[in-house]
């Protein structure tokens, strides 16, 4: 549940959190400690030298609950190659997960069509640039001339720098309708932002 915090909260926060333990401060102001952590941080706030000697850092104190106490002995000890269960289900070795792909399987991804090979998942698009022209330089980019993603042909396809790809994709060069929708996606990823800053 998302944590609301108070001016007086705050303050009260930013005085305690350098010298006092975060689960304790968990309590105080009924959140969860990841909250505490989150807190501190968007505050940049740190615990005290003489704080970090004695307890640690955030990591350590995560882990207070779940550390083993000198002497303590795991159930498990003196039974190795224990099993419980779940045998039918385990993989063997050499054996491939059930949603493994093929060499060759195509799929889309983001609006590209994408082929399985030796070196995973690559653009049909600059295989069939490799194909042709051989490996493509470092930074120059394999582009559509019609900017049409399905008609992947060798004849629509071009090499062009950075500086190029960049003009090509900036705002300007979008029509209008497609300008006034980015727009609006950028105040509401603003709003959105906004939003979230006020609630923490």
């Amino acid at each position: 549940m998302r944590k609301i915090w108070t001016i007086r909260e705050t303050n009260i926060f930013i005085k305690l959190y350098p010298h006092t333990k975060s689960n304790k401060l968990a309590e105080q102001f009924n959140c969860s400690l990841q909250q505490i952590y989150n807190k501190a941080s968007k505050l940049d706030i740190k615990k005290t030298k003489a704080y970090l000697k004695v307890h640690g850092g955030w990591i350590k104190e995560a882990n207070i609950p779940t550390q083993f106490k000198k002497g303590h002995k795991a159930w498990n000890k003196g039974m190795k190659g224990l099993q419980i269960g779940g045998v039918e289900t385990q993989f063997k070795k050499g054996r491939a997960p059930h949603n493994t792909k093929p060499i060759g399987h195509r799929s889309y991804r983001d609006g590209y069509l994408v082929e399985k090979t030796h070196n995973g998942f690559e653009f049909v698009h600059k295989l069939l640039w490799k194909q042709h022209h051989g490996e493509i330089p470092k930074g120059l980019f394999v582009v559509f001339k019609d900017r049409d993603r399905s008609n992947i042909t060798i004849d629509n396809l071009e090499l062009i720098d950075r500086k190029e790809h960049i003009r090509r994709n900036h705002i300007q060069n979008l029509p209008e309708e497609l300008k006034a929708v980015i727009h609006i996606k950028k105040a509401l990823t603003r709003k959105i932002n906004d939003y979230g800053k006020k609630q923490n």
